[in-house]
């Protein structure tokens, strides 16, 4: 199967047009809808090449087909690879091409309309990694977010799930207050166990002292006094918090898909996923806590599976996805009882565990009825 992963470069903006980028988007969104606008001022080259892509509904390079009409749709573009040893490869007019000689980036009439305009960046080493793991940069987009121009390079590869062993790695996705929680099981038996979390107190203190300049701003907005000196570098501290806070919670999201999917390859085994965070926001809602604090706490959560699944699926990871509830016995299947500490008890058999270690219960029991079909010994039945 075709594995993919992607990057995105920020590009200097002093150096791109941004309206002349929102000008290819808008063809862009066009070519989505089956519509082939020929604009008089912009380059043939780069108008022949977008609609070069025929394939563009089912392709990776373009996704999701917009919804509306105006949305802001990233514009495909095709690579040139030229490597050490002199070989190349891709399209020989392709705007983008990627020079492992002198590790850059050089983009051709993309970023201005100017015949023969060039933007060189250096190449990130995330290229030259993938590389190595034999995949190949064929494709990329160029597009906006937040209004500043950005590269994105998608890598493709062919691999083949591997085998498992009798390792299985469970990962429970909870909000980040109460962590990620993950399991190393070896046949029947629970190796190792941890909550991940971020460091809250951190991330609270950052939260807490943007909402203390949020309610002094506040008050000068009701005096009509925001657009002073003094209202808009407190609304400029709010945002470069609130800023900081998301870039910890990606940053930490990205490094611990990171490290769990380099666990399973270590032990080759199969993941089991319970990404459903209901239960989360249920709990989250019960503690009371503050709406915008409620909504930190779950803030990139989703970004942290689908990195997990895109690089499981980059190195051959099996995996599979559960319903692991912590609020149900996995043995008797009786609704379990919060005590103070989040520890749950069955008030039916007994059983009892910290919260986050329920997951991990069930899935040494779904150990038993996958790799033991016939064991009746099996504890976990």
């Amino acid at each position: 199967m075709k594995a993919h992963r992607a990057i995105l470069i920020r590009l200097p903006r002093d150096r791109c047009n941004v309206d002349y980028i929102k000008r290819l988007t808008a063809l862009t969104s066009l070519a989505y809808r089956g519509f082939e606008v020929w604009v008089p001022d912009l380059p043939k080259t780069i108008q022949h090449h977008l609609y070069g892509f025929r394939n563009f509904k089912g392709s990776l390079v373009f996704g999701t087909v917009p919804k509306r009409w105006f949305a802001s749709t990233w514009v495909p573009l095709k690579t040139l690879r030229f490597y050490p040893d002199g070989s190349r490869k891709g399209g020989r007019y392709a705007p983008v091409v990627l020079d492992f000689k002198s590790s850059a980036i050089k983009l051709y009439q993309v970023c201005r309309n100017e015949r023969g305009y060039v933007v060189e960046v250096p190449m990130p080493r995330w290229v030259v990694d993938r590389l190595s793991e034999g995949g190949d940069v064929k494709y990329a987009m160029i597009g906006l977010k937040d209004d500043e121009p950005y590269l994105a390079l998608i890598a493709e590869r062919e691999v083949e799930p591997y085998i498992p062993s009798d390792y299985m790695l469970a990962i429970d996705v909870n909000a980040w207050n109460n962590g990620i929680a993950w399991g190393l099981i070896k046949s029947s038996k629970l190796v190792k166990w941890k909550p991940e979390r971020p460091r809250l107190r951190e991330i609270d203190g950052l939260y807490y002292r943007s909402v203390v300049l949020s309610q002094k701003y506040g008050k000068l907005k009701r005096l009509g006094l925001h657009k002073t000196k003094e209202g808009k570098g407190l609304w400029r501290e709010v945002r470069r918090l609130r800023r900081r806070i998301y870039a910890k919670l990606r940053d930490y999201a990205q490094r611990l898909a990171h490290r769990l999917v380099r666990k399973a390859l270590r032990h080759r085994a199969l993941v089991i996923i319970d990404d459903i965070i209901e239960e989360s926001r249920r709990e989250l809602l019960e503690g009371k806590l503050p709406s915008g604090l409620r909504k930190i706490y779950l803030a990139e959560t989703r970004r942290f599976v689908k990195l997990l699944i895109a690089q499981l699926e980059w190195y051959g990871v099996p995996y599979r996805f559960k319903r692991l509830p912590s609020t149900i016995c996995p043995i008797c299947h009786h609704e379990l009882t919060q005590l103070p500490g989040r520890i749950m008890v069955c008030g039916n058999c007994g059983f009892k565990a910290p919260r986050d270690k329920v997951p991990m219960y069930w899935v040494l029991k779904l150990r038993c009825k996958m790799i033991e079909p016939e064991d009746e010994d099996c504890p976990h039945r």
